[in-house]
């Protein structure tokens, strides 16, 4: 017997909830490569830049904590209407 889905919607996360993993995908690879380019910028001996990037390292690491906190609520159902579309 084949298990019959909950739901008539074939997507397992609203648009709201994909939306958020994206942005956590994509501020969790910007860590990444700003971490680069902090090594870059030190091993030119350019510490402004290396203070800039630092800069935004740390702005985006902050935002990406707070993006998981809105994940969670959107997909507890607190915000946004939940997992499905």
């Amino acid at each position: 017997m084949q298990e019959q889905p909950h739901s008539s919607d074939p997507h397992p996360l609203s648009n709201l909830a994909y939306d958020w993993v994206t942005l956590i995908q994509n501020k969790a690879q910007a860590l990444v490569a700003y971490d680069q380019y902090i090594k870059d910028a030190e091993a030119a001996g350019a510490a402004e830049c290396a203070a800039f990037f630092r800069k935004v390292h740390d702005a985006d690491k902050a935002q990406l904590a707070e993006a998981k906190q809105h994940l969670v609520a959107v997909l507890q159902g607190t915000m946004g209407g939940g997992t499905t579309s």
